[in-house]
C-alpha cells in the first residue's frame, strides 16, 4: 500500500463549523485532512474531505487526558500542521507552544497578541486608546464596585466575561453573557457569571445590529478581508449567528479593525466584531482570535480563508484578497431549528428586549431555496454533515423533551402522594 504523500493537517474540535469549513476548503486543495473530535457524532465526521476521523479526550472536561492524547498522536503519526478550531482547544494549544513546536508545525499569532484579542478587558481598553468606539464598560474590580454601577446604572446591561473559557476545579468551562435589567437581576447574574469567570466587565447594551469584519494578517501586512452582516442568531438572545449575509465593505469598520490589529501585532486569521447601534456608530464588541463560525459564507462570497491563510503559513504564494461578491446569504440549518424552537417556546421569563415573533420567524425558516444562498452544514456534493446535524438536533430534541415529560410527571406524582398523605 502506498504512504500517502500530500500534506497533511490535524484539525482539532471536529463539531464546530469552522472545522467542518477547514475540512472542506483544504480537502478540495488535495490536503490530506486528519479531524479529531470529542464526539462519534461530530458532523465533520461524514464529509467527504476528511480522511482519518480520531475520538479524542475532551478538552475541556478532561484537559489532562486530551494532553495525553494530542502528544502521543503527533509523536506516532506526521503531520505538517496543527491547528484548533475553537476558544476549547486555541488556548491550550498557546499553552503548550513550544512542547508542541517540537513535535508539529502550529501556526499561532504571538502571545502577547494573543491575550490581547483573549481578554476581554484588555481588548476594550486597547480600543478605547485608539479612539475605537466600544460600549460603555464598567470594569469591576470588588463588589464595591458592582454596588455603585447597581444604584446609578439603568438596564439593560451586558455582563460579560473576560474570557469566555475558564479553568475551575481542575477543568475547563465555558462561560455565557448574562444580561441584566434593574439592580437586583444585575448583582444576582454578575455573581453566577463572577463563580465560573471571576471579574466579568459590564457593558451597556447597544440596540442595533451585528457586524463583522474578517482577516487574514501575514507578517504585519493584510492578506484578505471580508464582512458580513447577521441577520438571526441561533440563541435568539444573543450568540452565534444561523443566517447572515456579505456586504460591501465598510471602510471605517475596515480601518478600525486593522488599526486594532497592528497595535495587537496579530498574525494569522481573526475576527473583529461590531454592534452598529441606532444611531450609525458601530461599537466594537471583541476580536475572536481563532477560524470564526460564519467562515463558510467568506468562502461562498469568493474569499477562501481557509486555503489562503494555509497557503501564507505554508510560505506558498498568496494571490490577496480584498473584494468579495455582496449579497451572499450563508445558513446554518442546524442552529435556525434551535432559533425556531426558541422562538416557539418564547423569551426567557426575565426577558425584557424585543423578541421574535413567532409566525413571522417560521415564515422564514420555511424560505429553503433563494438566490445566492448556500448552506454551513450542506454543501453541494458533501451534504452528509448537513444530515447529521440535524439528526443531532432531533435527538437532543427528543432529550429535552423526555426529561421534561418526566419532570412534569414526578411533580404530579408527588402532589398525588402529599394528598393522600394529607387525607
Amino acid at each position: 500500500m502506498k504512504k500517502d504523500k500530500r500534506p497533511s493537517v490535524l484539525l482539532l474540535d471536529g463539531h464546530s463549523l469552522p472545522c467542518l469549513a477547514f475540512t472542506r476548503s483544504l480537502g478540495r486543495a488535495g490536503i490530506s485532512v486528519t479531524v479529531a473530535s470529542e464526539s462519534p457524532d461530530a458532523s465533520t465526521r461524514v464529509s467527504r474531505y476528511g480522511t482519518k476521523f480520531p475520538i479524542c479526550p475532551s478538552p475541556l472536561r478532561e484537559p489532562e487526558a486530551f494532553r495525553h492524547w494530542l502528544f502521543r498522536t503527533l509523536s506516532q503519526e506526521h503531520f505538517d500542521l496543527l491547528v484548533g478550531m475553537t476558544d476549547q482547544t486555541v488556548f491550550l494549544l498557546q499553552e503548550w507552544r513550544e512542547q508542541l513546536g517540537q513535535l508539529v508545525d502550529v501556526p499561532l499569532a504571538p502571545r502577547e497578541a494573543f491575550q490581547l484579542a483573549w481578554d476581554n478587558a484588555a481588548t476594550v481598553k486597547l480600543a478605547q486608546e485608539l479612539g475605537i468606539p466600544t460600549p460603555r464598560t464598567f470594569f469591576i474590580q470588588d463588589w464595591g464596585d458592582l454596588e455603585r454601577v447597581a444604584q446609578s446604572q439603568r438596564g439593560p446591561l451586558v455582563i460579560r466575561p473576560r474570557h469566555s473559557i475558564n479553568c475551575k476545579d481542575g477543568m475547563y468551562c465555558q462561560v455565557k453573557v448574562e444580561y441584566a435589567f434593574d439592580a437586583q437581576m444585575l448583582r444576582k447574574k454578575y455573581a453566577l457569571v463572577h463563580y465560573d469567570s471571576p471579574w466579568p466587565l459590564i457593558k451597556e447594551y447597544v440596540p442595533g445590529v451585528g457586524a463583522a469584519c474578517f482577516f487574514l494578517r501575514h507578517q504585519g501586512k493584510i492578506l484578505a478581508r471580508f464582512q458580513h452582516q447577521r441577520i438571526r442568531e441561533t440563541n435568539p438572545t444573543g450568540s452565534g449567528s444561523c443566517l447572515r449575509v456579505s456586504v460591501a465593505p465598510d471602510p471605517a469598520l475596515m480601518e478600525a479593525g486593522e488599526r486594532l490589529l497592528a497595535a495587537m501585532n496579530w498574525e494569522g486569521l481573526a475576527m473583529v466584531e461590531y454592534r452598529v447601534g441606532t444611531d450609525g456608530t458601530a461599537y466594537l464588541i471583541e476580536v475572536n482570535p481563532r477560524p470564526w463560525g460564519s467562515i463558510q459564507l467568506a468562502v461562498e462570497a469568493g474569499v477562501d480563508f481557509p486555503l489562503l491563510w494555509y497557503c501564507a503559513v505554508t510560505g506558498q504564494p498568496v494571490k490577496e484578497v480584498h473584494s468579495h461578491r455582496a449579497g451572499v446569504y450563508c445558513r446554518y440549518l442546524g442552529g435556525d431549528l434551535r432559533n425556531l424552537e426558541s422562538v416557539l417556546h418564547g423569551p426567557p421569563p426575565d426577558w425584557r428586549l424585543p423578541y421574535p415573533k413567532r409566525l413571522p420567524t417560521l415564515l422564514q425558516f420555511l424560505k429553503f431555496w433563494g438566490p445566492n444562498l448556500c448552506y454551513d452544514d450542506f454543501a453541494s456534493g458533501d451534504w452528509r454533515p448537513g444530515f447529521i446535524e440535524i439528526l443531532n438536533y432531533l435527538v437532543t430534541l427528543k432529550r429535552r423533551i423526555d426529561g421534561q415529560l418526566r419532570r412534569k410527571f414526578a411533580s404530579r406524582l408527588y402532589d398525588r402522594l402529599r394528598g393522600a398523605e394529607v387525607k
